[in-house]
């Protein structure tokens, strides 16, 4: 996907759900986050298919997120699309991923790539 394709609307989707995904301890619901994968999703910002390989080759962006700022877009993509999937599987990845500051990163990516 071009940046032209995504352009303003990962912005203002990053706007509706900044507070949701600041890090941290505070409280926010599993279905707002999975509120918020879903229009990543109706954006085309969820991939259909990848290897898990590719995921675990740049998993370490997960320990250190603020490597995400730096990241490209199907490496944005990529990540949030494990989590998502992982999510469904073992539901509270996606909150795990928020409070550590993950989330906001990638969604500050995508804001940043959408310019």
């Amino acid at each position: 996907m071009e940046n032209a394709s995504i352009n303003g609307h990962s912005a203002s989707l990053y706007n509706k759900y900044a507070h949701d995904l600041v890090s941290g301890d505070h409280d926010v619901s599993d279905k707002r986050l999975q509120n918020y994968v879903a229009e990543l999703a109706s954006l085309g910002l969820i991939l259909e298919t990848f290897k898990w390989d590719e995921w675990y080759s740049n998993s370490y962006m997960v320990d250190r997120p603020e490597y995400i700022a730096e990241a490209t877009l199907y490496e944005c993509q990529l990540l949030v699309t494990a989590m998502a999937r992982l999510d469904r599987f073992s539901p509270g990845v996606l909150s795990n991923m928020r409070r550590q500051g993950v989330l906001n990163a990638i969604a500050l990516r995508f804001k940043v790539l959408s310019l």
